[in-house]
């Protein structure tokens, strides 16, 4: 019936995991069937009975068109991937109630308790809302305990009624104060998260133009560990650090990506492209490291600090390790770091972490706040940007920040961006001397 599917609705989106780790939600489509049949045969017993509430030990010729040829107006398949490997699968399929649609899910074993079926059904249910479906409904075994915990964490208000050891679910899809709240909460801790490891890594992975830094890093006193093997990272390595050819970025990304790296780090690249296609090349390289469950931080990022004595990491331009203080400051390529801190260092303020952006192609400003938000060694946090990224949200979690924290910027001199930092309470420095005297006043 559904030879030709329709076009997908919406480009592949990056997500945060619950865990911090990063995935892609998007459209299933049919050249998906393989990679599905895949993905359902790894799963256990267990995972399979709690979906389909029996043994189904291969898809049927059924479900799989059900799953990869849909209409996605009625209906809805997403699937959230992990480099090219499919993990989760999430629909809802219009019924005979007007307004009303079934809502299933299924998660691989091994990503279960990622946030993954909290992700996907907030968007099923946003999806579902821009197309007039105000109702979900679901129907579960009564001890699959987890699929009712997501339900319930996603903020909604559920109808329950339970029949020979089947629970029947309802609830409503609307963004109610309460979904929101609990959507925020989520991306606060996940955000959070996601950025841990950047600011306060236990391991380092230097390569490229950075393996010189090894040392200076290890004599500055990080307290981590760090390997500069030309060839790989080390399992599970918190942050990759790399500055060199642009054309070796595949490589680079593919062998992160396999070591179960968590966050990649790009100073300057030599060979990427310029004007108009530098856009396309980190939108394109923001996609290949997310769907691959990392963060970026970068291109042309020049390094990041962390004061405290469990993490003292240095690994930026600077040559001596900055004096601690509750100070945390963020610049991208706009300014230089080096400079900010000597400017501070002159007036005897010391900063909790130091990290430059670069191009923001992924992580930004809002992650950072996140982080900051609940970190004890930080007081104050210091804005050297261009731009803030989604506007919108900055001004929300500024706001959530406010009360404990002080935020000041240097102006950007740009009256859009300028008003969105004032809107949000951040306190605006016209000048460097100006964003210093800020910066002791506020210590």
């Amino acid at each position: 019936m559904f030879e030709s599917a329709a076009a997908a609705p919406f480009e592949p989106r990056e997500v945060v995991l619950a865990d911090g780790g990063s995935a892609q939600i998007r459209p299933a489509m049919p050249q998906d069937e393989e990679r599905l049949l895949a993905f359902h045969q790894a799963l256990s017993l267990d995972t399979i009975h709690f979906r389909y509430f029996s043994a189904v030990a291969k898809l049927p010729r059924r479900l799989l068109d059900r799953f990869t040829r849909v209409d996605f107006a009625r209906d809805m398949v997403l699937i959230a991937e992990l480099g090219e490997q499919v993990i989760a699968l999430a629909s809802y399929h219009g019924g005979p109630e007007p307004g009303e649609a079934e809502v299933a899910f299924v998660v691989a074993d091994q990503h279960q308790h990622r946030g993954l079926g909290t992700l996907l059904l907030e968007q099923l249910a946003e999806l579902a809302r821009e197309r007039g479906i105000v109702r979900f409904r679901a129907d579960t075994l009564s001890h699959n305990r987890n699929m009712l915990r997501v339900f319930g964490d996603a903020g909604y208000e559920l109808e329950r009624v339970g029949d020979l050891g089947i629970v029947h679910v309802r609830f409503p899809v609307g963004d109610t104060p309460l979904a929101r709240q609990a959507r925020e909460r989520r991306e606060h801790l996940a955000e959070a998260r996601s950025v841990a490891p950047i600011l306060a890594p236990r391991s380092l992975w230097l390569t490229g133009e950075l393996a010189a830094d090894a040392e200076r890093i290890r004599a500055l006193g990080f307290k981590g560990e760090i390997a500069t093997d030309a060839a790989r990272p080390p399992p599970g390595v918190d942050l990759v650090s790399f500055a060199g050819p642009a054309d070796e970025l595949p490589g680079l990304v593919a062998s992160c990506a396999a070591a179960h790296a968590h966050a990649l780090l790009l100073g300057a690249l030599h060979g990427e492209p310029s004007g108009a296609e530098l856009e396309r090349f980190d939108r394109e390289l923001r996609v290949a490291v997310r769907r691959n469950g990392m963060r970026l931080v970068g291109p042309s990022s020049g390094g990041v600090a962390n004061t405290a004595p469990s993490v003292s990491l240095v690994a930026t331009a600077l040559e001596a390790r900055p004096a601690a203080g509750p100070l945390a400051l963020v610049c991208d390529a706009s300014h230089d770091g080096a400079d900010l801190v000597a400017a501070l260092r002159v007036a005897r303020l010391g900063v909790s972490e130091l990290i430059s952006l670069g191009r923001r192609a992924d992580v930004s400003v809002n992650d950072l706040l996140q982080y900051w938000q609940d970190d004890p060694q930080t007081r104050t946090i210091g804005l050297a940007v261009d731009g803030v990224g989604n506007e919108a949200k900055f001004q929300r979690i500024a706001r959530q920040i406010t009360p404990e924290k002080r935020l000041f910027a240097l102006a950007t001199g740009r009256s859009a961006t300028d008003s969105a930092l004032a809107a949000a309470g951040v306190e605006l420095a016209r000048s460097l001397d100006a964003w210093v005297a800020r910066a002791r006043a506020l210590a």
